[in-house]
């Protein structure tokens, strides 16, 4: 065991039965990603082909290898695995290794049952897809795999604090995540929002924040009310001096021409000028870049953000969510962020 391979020796079974909802089959392909790239020899079971991109199915089997034995024998020498509910339904938990991760949709008394759900069933239950968008129009799921992704961060990190346990040595211990608790602690704001009579929902246009349109793309307004006096100084528009903008309440009550004041400034800005005064008068505007733009993006690539995907694949990807570090690479690491 190293530093950079905490799991070095451990054998780690990913066993997502065929019927689960490809969430759940993303969700273990993120989590074994994650113990894969810290050193465990993960082994995924061969399953019916799930049509995901190329370059998903390239990501979370990166350093992994793919089996053809059964399920009772893959786990039966497995150190660790993930599953879902109809996995442990079907084999018990005697028949899984002593740490064992178990995904499902709704969690509790459904964690096992077969109802006929989805992750998108999921996000609109924990109240994601109210957030943004046009209430004119159906709600739109989230862009990639965002939720799946997060519940595997979610079941790593239970992994992680059982493998770190005495207690774990021998004795069973079963990691329960669910989609749908995951997405409802991403999702927290609404929670103490929810004796309220009328809950934060899709308002389009109205809403305070807007993605407008600028020179050269698309840039993001985002500020907070102590923010205003630094967004007019760096927008340095004097119609955001007249009395309808001078509160709070007012600008509420006037969003609309608030939003087109602004987006008429962005038209005479590129991108990289909003960034920049942005940074300057500390904004937390935020410009649209694409992927391409975003693997050049300076900051970016000094986090070493995108790394290969495997020798000669040609693909990059940004980098898993967590590292480890031993001690003096950890103060090597801060030095050198703090020099540039």
């Amino acid at each position: 065991m190293t530093a950079r391979c905490p799991y070095a020796g451990l054998t780690v079974a990913e066993v997502i039965s065929d019927a689960a909802d490809d969430a759940l089959v993303l969700a273990a392909g993120m989590a074994g990603r994650i113990l894969a790239d810290l050193g465990a020899e993960v082994i995924c079971r061969r399953g019916r082909k799930r049509g995901f991109e190329d370059s998903t199915e390239l990501f979370l089997s990166c350093g992994k290898a793919l089996s053809s034995e059964g399920e009772g024998e893959l786990l039966g020498r497995a150190d660790v695995a993930l599953v879902d509910g109809a996995t442990l339904r079907e084999r018990g938990r005697a028949g899984l290794p002593s740490v064992t991760a178990v995904l499902s949709l709704f969690g509790r008394k459904l964690a096992e049952s077969d109802l006929p759900a989805n992750a998108f069933t999921a996000a609109a239950s924990a109240g994601l897809l109210a957030m943004v968008g046009d209430p004119q129009h159906e709600p739109l799921r989230l862009g990639g795999h965002q939720e799946a992704f997060a519940l595997g961060l979610s079941a790593y990190a239970g992994l992680a604090a059982a493998l770190a346990s005495a207690r774990s040595n021998g004795v069973p211990v079963t990691i329960r995540a669910s989609l749908l608790e995951t997405l409802v602690w991403l999702n927290w704001k609404a929670v103490p929002l929810e004796g309220y009579h009328v809950l934060p929902g899709r308002t389009g246009a109205a809403a305070e924040w807007q993605v407008l349109r600028c020179a050269d793309g698309y840039a993001v307004l985002v500020y907070q009310e102590p923010d205003w006096l630094r967004l007019k100084a760096a927008l340095a528009e004097p119609a955001l001096d007249e009395p309808r903008f001078s509160t709070r309440a007012s600008r509420l009550a006037h969003l609309g021409e608030l939003a087109a004041i602004i987006e008429r400034r962005f038209l005479a800005l590129t991108r990289r000028e909003i960034h920049a005064l942005a940074r300057q008068h500390r904004l937390p505007i935020g410009p649209v870049w694409s992927p391409a733009e975003a693997f050049d993006e300076p900051h970016n690539r000094a986090r070493c953000l995108f790394e290969p995907l495997g020798a000669g694949s040609g693909v990059q990807a940004p980098r898993l969510p967590l590292v480890w570090l031993d001690h003096a690479e950890a103060c090597q690491t801060e030095i050198t962020v703090g020099a540039a």
